[in-house]
């Protein structure tokens, strides 16, 4: 029982659409897609027609596409004053060019939940990666579209762990740079928690009997596979976070990377909040790494 409750993570109050992209002025479209296990993900193509695409992968528990509010959450797990709206950089994107396809990952917002209603930490998760991935690479309008993914804790580990598998996003051509934002495991986070060690050993082994992979390796497995190049962005002062291990998931890139320090409150959220109140670094990152325009295939 202790092992299957900390293999997974609850999520036993999902996070509202909040917002929307009209309260921003921005033209979108609802669209939904279908994971290779059989659910159906849900999300917003914000200002369509571009001719170059971000990927946005929100961070899991408490959050949906539309970001972060204390919206339905009891007192005692409302962890930022106020909140977060994704839409708030998305509108930044818009007037750089990009289309966004924001999706809620499976347990989340409006996507499907699964037979338990737990997340997993990427374990699952993956496939909402590679569905959104393929809906943009599969759609007549993107289908050529270069794209930049936007990884955001739970969503990079997602985005870590669709490498390695069958038609993995090492193989996309498309995709052109990732922008990581404070990457996480639920082994690193279940130590900032004091959690037995006991527990943490036996949540990892029920979750490789069940075809994952050890949340605890530093650095998560298969981030040696990421091929392209890689913003990793981290503030320093979160507590939940083990700097060495950030530090050893960006030493194991073998691409152009860098890596950005942060200095923010003393709050996991705040990562997530600077992102919204300052996407100028990850702008610059995207527009260096993915082009206005595909380059056309050589006959």
């Amino acid at each position: 029982m202790f092992s299957r409750m900390f293999a997974n993570l609850a999520t036993t109050t999902r996070a509202p659409l909040f917002d929307s992209p009209a309260n921003w002025g921005l033209a979108y479209e609802d669209v939904e897609f279908q994971t290779a296990d059989g659910l159906t993900i849900r999300g917003w193509l914000i200002n369509p027609g571009q001719d170059k695409v971000i990927i946005q992968s929100h961070f899991g528990l408490f959050a949906s596409r539309a970001g972060y509010t204390n919206d339905g959450k009891p007192r005692g797990m409302r962890a930022w004053p106020q909140d977060i709206p994704f839409l708030k950089h998305i509108q930044k994107f818009a007037e750089e060019g990009y289309t966004t396809l924001a999706y809620d990952l499976r347990n989340c917002g409006e996507s499907d939940k699964t037979s338990d209603g737990l997340s997993c930490d990427g374990q699952a998760e993956y496939q909402d990666v590679m569905a959104a991935v393929n809906f943009m690479t599969s759609h007549p309008d993107y289908k050529d579209a270069p794209i930049g993914m936007l990884n955001i804790c739970m969503g990079s580990s997602s985005m870590t762990l669709a490498h390695g598998v069958p038609g993995g996003l090492e193989h996309v051509d498309n995709i052109k740079a990732h922008v990581v934002i404070q990457p996480l495991n639920s082994g690193m986070w279940f130590e900032q928690m004091k959690v037995p060690g006991f527990m943490i050993r036996g949540a990892v082994r029920y979750n490789q009997r069940r075809g994952g992979v050890d949340f605890t390796q530093k650095p998560i497995v298969k981030a040696h596979l990421i091929n392209k190049p890689t913003m990793v962005i981290q503030n320093k002062n979160d507590p939940y976070a083990d700097m060495d291990y950030v530090s050893s998931y960006y030493n194991t890139l073998n691409v152009e990377k860098e890596m950005v320090w942060t200095d923010k409150e003393k709050s996991r959220i705040a990562g997530y909040a600077d992102l919204t109140e300052r996407p100028e670094k990850v702008i610059e990152w995207f527009n260096k790494y993915v082009p206005n325009k595909a380059p056309v295939a050589q006959a």
